[in-house]
């Protein structure tokens, strides 16, 4: 499956020829604190025609992350690097931007650029991203990411201890054949034992291909994981409606990682996260367990897998925490607390809405390190379902995730080009 991690550099995207050449030249996704552009550059073309050689005759835009907080320095980027035709300033009564701050570009725009622009909803750039980009077979490069090997190895461990212990648990309290016995009623026990074997003796990577799909199926429920955590049930019909709202994600993370790791930003936070363990400052179901009692004695925190966190961040209110764990550890504690409050949400919102795909995307998973640790809280949940009857859910997670909303703006107004050309 395709798709790359987007940094700090400009990345450019290979797209269908015609779909390069909307006159405007540019789509605006502002946000709080970083805007996403997506433009047409002079590097690449000369009033609409493709001056760029790179070894084949399709399409070239460009994907930028700029300050949101720099309208002016945005719109001068704009006049110096984006091939904007001059049939932009008459074809169109008013081309599209979105995000929370794109009002702050109107008028600038308009006054310095000469060009009429209004503002498109999220909600219609997000579906109009998913199913013209995304969805489309346009961008054979935006394809779904594969799932982490390493998220499916823990998620797959801790299936295989969670099963040994239930199953020896069971059978103690109730003499029978163990924690099939109890669900018989409910439940095909051969077709759980089935899948039970399966997961005793598939190894991560074949399971990590089997996990990994690249076809959205809808309905789905989009997660839109930026400063907070949006999450909509998108339909086929491209209508939507609103499944929940987290107010805990990206902004939480990095105030906190200021407050608490003296991380500068995003980027710094994400490093130290990689360098800390988690384990020093959450507390574990391993660290809750007592050895040599009975199964009549044993609490429940017997029977969940020693890798699951009983206490997010609980080791700091023991008394000699301090002297523990480093700042690092307490940014991959942080990041674990954001990632299991997100992935436990999109869980029960999808359960609720009852679709069978969840898409992720936001700016905040476009780090490697936030996908794996949402991956670990979300596979996990989806490898025990089976047991109880239920089915699991598709988890997908797109490439260029914080340029959907751009992706769909840009869609938006090529569509309303080719309809102004048909007249």
């Amino acid at each position: 499956m395709a798709g790359v991690d987007l940094g700090t550099e400009e990345v450019l995207l290979r797209v269908p020829k015609d779909i390069a050449l909307v006159p405007l030249g540019f789509a605006i996704d502002s946000g709080g604190s970083v805007t996403k552009l997506l433009y047409r550059s002079k590097e690449d073309y000369e009033n609409g025609i493709r001056i760029a050689k790179v070894g084949h005759d399709d399409g070239i835009l460009r994907l930028r992350h700029l300050a949101t907080e720099d309208c002016d320095e945005i719109v001068k980027f704009l006049q110096d690097h984006c091939d904007m035709l001059e049939t932009a300033k008459t074809e169109s009564e008013g081309w599209f931007l979105t995000g929370l701050k794109a009002r702050l570009f109107r008028k600038k725009m308009e006054d310095t650029m000469k060009i009429k622009v209004k503002n498109l909803s999220e909600m219609v750039a997000i579906s109009s991203g998913l199913k013209g980009f995304y969805s489309a077979a346009l961008l054979p490069e935006l394809r779904p990411l594969s799932l982490s090997e390493e998220a499916v190895k823990h998620a797959l461990g801790s299936t295989r201890d969670f099963l040994r212990m239930m199953n020896s648990a069971a059978a103690a309290q109730t003499g029978g054949d163990g924690f099939f016995d109890e669900l018989r009623d409910r439940i095909d026990p051969v077709a759980v034992g089935q899948y039970v074997m399966k997961l005793m003796s598939v190894d991560a990577l074949t399971l990590t291909r089997e996990l990994s799909d690249d076809v959205i199926e809808w309905p789905c429920l989009n997660v839109i994981c930026g400063s907070a955590a949006g999450m909509i049930v998108m339909k086929d019909s491209g209508g939507f409606e609103i499944g929940s709202f987290l107010p805990i994600a990206g902004r939480t993370f990095v105030g906190f990682g200021r407050l608490l790791c003296g991380a500068k930003d995003f980027a710094e936070l994400v490093e130290m996260a990689a360098r800390g363990d988690s384990r020093k400052v959450d507390v574990m179901a391993s660290d809750m367990k007592v050895t040599g009692v009975t199964a009549e004695e044993a609490d429940w925190y017997s029977s969940l897998p020693d890798s699951l966190v009983a206490y997010s961040m609980g080791k700091l209110a023991e008394n000699a925490a301090s002297e523990s764990f480093s700042k690092d550890d307490l940014a991959a504690g942080l990041l674990n607390v954001i990632c299991c409050a997100i992935a436990k949400m999109a869980v029960a919102v999808a359960r609720q809405t009852k679709v069978k795909c969840v898409v992720f995307d936001g700016s905040l998973v476009n780090s490697a390190l936030v996908r794996c640790t949402l991956q670990k809280w979300l596979l996990f949940d989806s490898l025990i379902q089976p047991l109880i009857g239920e089915q699991s859910l598709k988890w997908i997670f797109l490439p260029y995730p914080g340029f959907i909303c751009a992706f769909g703006t840009w869609y938006q107004n090529w569509e309303m080009y080719k309809g102004q050309a048909e007249k």
